[in-house]
């Protein structure tokens, strides 16, 4: 019985580690996706015509470096995006595919972000415009949710580990037992 023991501690290890890892994930994940959502621009399968475009704006919330990620379809799609403030370009590219740019905003200041087709059929385009925690200068230190995160799968998956070993000791402990039990 003795021997049993041991596997009953991992098991609860292993579940009281389970449980603190999604605690961990829950919270930093929650924070992390409020803290994107709210401070982010999204724009989602916006179809573009040739020669159309679509124009939005965004003020800058802090002057942080501003992530531009762009995704168009098809990915041989000709597209123009420019970030202006006042009337005056502080960003521009032509790409096709996926695309990542950086600029450096003054907080408080609006910006227009036009995206344009200038390519000859349709094309539908994705865009995150914003502060994005991993990409950009000055955005390294908003990695604390990001590494909460990641912090929170780990020691989950490490509760999982501690289970299924803790399952395996506790059927070869049974097995000794069962060999040495004295039979009457």
């Amino acid at each position: 019985m003795i021997a049993l023991k041991r596997s009953y501690l991992i098991l609860l290890i292993g579940a009281g580690t389970l449980v603190a890892g999604s605690v961990v994930l829950g919270v930093n994940s929650s924070a992390l996706a409020t803290d994107f959502l709210a401070n982010n621009l999204i724009i989602k399968q916006t179809h573009l015509e040739s020669g159309q475009q679509h124009q939005t704006d965004m003020v800058a919330k802090s002057s942080d470096t501003v992530s531009i990620l762009l995704r168009g379809q098809p990915f041989n799609a000709q597209l123009q995006a420019t970030v202006t403030e006042a009337g005056t370009a502080v960003w521009q590219t032509s790409f096709n595919g996926d695309h990542i740019g950086n600029f450096q905003p003054v907080e408080g200041h609006t910006y227009s972000i036009v995206i344009k087709n200038v390519g000859t059929e349709t094309a539908t385009v994705d865009a995150i415009v914003g502060n994005v925690p991993f990409l950009g200068q000055g955005n390294g230190d908003k990695l604390g949710n990001v590494a909460g995160t990641l912090a929170g799968l780990g020691v989950g998956f490490i509760g999982i580990a501690l289970l299924v070993i803790g399952g395996v000791v506790f059927f070869v402990d049974r097995r000794a037992v069962k060999k040495i039990a004295p039979t009457n």
